[in-house]
């Protein structure tokens, strides 16, 4: 009988785990279904008790908290030759207020490629957590620190905000940097992330 721990794997993405997971956090977070923990145990050949707070529990099956994770992703690994237009697919176009732009024709704008993969990663940036009503998830928290203790912990915890919103993106494999600048009610982002395909793209907001 074939069962979950015997699938073979296809698309998979890293992510970073926080204290106090479980592998149900993670799986409720990263896939949207609690119940899809034990492909966790299946992609990361785990053993109990799986996650730990305590670095004296962790071995090669047992994840510490704070690595990485590998989790499924919705899309399975893509050839080096796809064309990234079809692999990032097509997007009405926004401008940098949110706004629907028009064509020539007076239809509504597009962008696909690179640009829509550009543009749908800013939009995770500049989106405060629990915006959106029907994606609790979406967004991040970086604006929650504006007016608290400007300093090198803030500066970290923001770039983890930010690398946590763009990297559960499917299309991007892995974030390579973060920087994130907190002057006064105003906040920078500079995030460079390489893609499933293709070659690294730069994000950039003001926030």
């Amino acid at each position: 009988m074939t069962t979950i721990f015997d699938q073979a794997l296809t698309g998979y993405r890293f992510v970073d785990t926080q204290y106090g997971d479980t592998l149900q956090k993670i799986a409720y977070r990263e896939l949207g279904d609690a119940s899809q923990w034990p492909l966790l145990i299946a992609y990361n050949q785990l053993v109990y008790p799986f996650i730990t707070d305590d670095p004296e529990q962790s071995t090669d099956g047992v994840i510490l908290t704070g690595t990485q994770i590998l989790v499924p992703a919705p899309v399975p690994v893509i050839a080096a030759q796809t064309n990234p237009a079809q692999v990032f697919e097509i997007d009405v176009a926004l401008d940098r207020n949110g706004d629907l732009q028009a064509d020539s024709s007076g239809d509504f704008s597009v962008v696909s490629g690179n640009a829509n993969l550009v543009q749908a990663l800013n939009g995770r940036i500049v989106t405060d957590s629990g915006e959106l009503l029907w994606h609790a998830d979406y967004g991040n928290q970086v604006r929650q620190l504006l007016g608290t203790i400007n300093g090198p912990n803030a500066a970290l915890l923001a770039g983890q905000y930010v690398t946590s919103a763009v990297s559960v993106d499917p299309r991007v494999s892995s974030v390579d940097s973060s920087l994130v600048t907190i002057a006064g009610d105003g906040i920078q982002v500079a995030v460079q992330v390489t893609p499933i395909i293709g070659r690294a793209v730069a994000l950039s907001a003001v926030l």
